[in-house]
């Protein structure tokens, strides 16, 4: 009954016949069609970022200004003791002082070169005005949570939304 269909001209039957391979089944791209798909995967980038590039607000690096400070968090030499023999730091907590002259929304700090980060959306911080963080509501994006007794805070990042609705950065260094 196989080679009734494989002789059959008609392209219905051999789709049906189970002695064609699906390579052949399967449907074809002209070349009017992979020219336009070729076309379209190289401009609908260029036209996203080009449009992202007018819709988003601008990014200034190194623009907010502040004060950091770390409080009760280890001195340096604890970091040489073996992990069995450091303790818990519980209250260790980040300072930030807004030394600007504007307010900062839509916090994004983060410590370590990024890897753990908090966001602080609810309330803003005005000028003058301080905000503590503490080291362990820093969350890794696997969820890990920060420990100073274990891990060294080595640096910090903010990022803050400025009322011109432009994002700003900070980054310090607690060498």
């Amino acid at each position: 009954m196989s080679g009734q269909f494989a002789s059959s001209p008609h392209p219905k039957s051999a789709a049906s016949n189970p002695d064609v391979g699906l390579l052949a089944q399967a449907p074809r791209l002209s070349s009017r069609g992979l020219t336009i798909l070729l076309i379209a995967m190289c401009l609908v980038p260029v036209v996203v970022i080009t449009t992202l590039q007018f819709v988003m607000p601008p990014v200034r690096p190194g623009y907010l200004r502040a004060d950091v400070e770390l409080r009760n968090t280890p001195p340096a030499s604890y970091y040489q003791l073996p992990l069995d023999q450091r303790r818990e730091f519980p209250q260790a907590e980040v300072l930030i002082t807004n030394t600007m002259e504007v307010p900062w929304t839509n916090l994004n700090v983060r410590i370590n070169n990024g890897n753990y980060q908090i966001y602080d959306h609810n309330v803003p911080i005005n000028p003058g005005q301080q905000r503590a963080f503490l080291l362990d509501r820093f969350v890794h994006r696997s969820g890990a949570v920060f420990q100073v007794g274990i891990v060294r805070p080595v640096n910090l990042e903010i990022y803050a939304a400025l009322p011109d609705r432009s994002r700003a950065t900070l980054d310090y260094s607690f060498d």
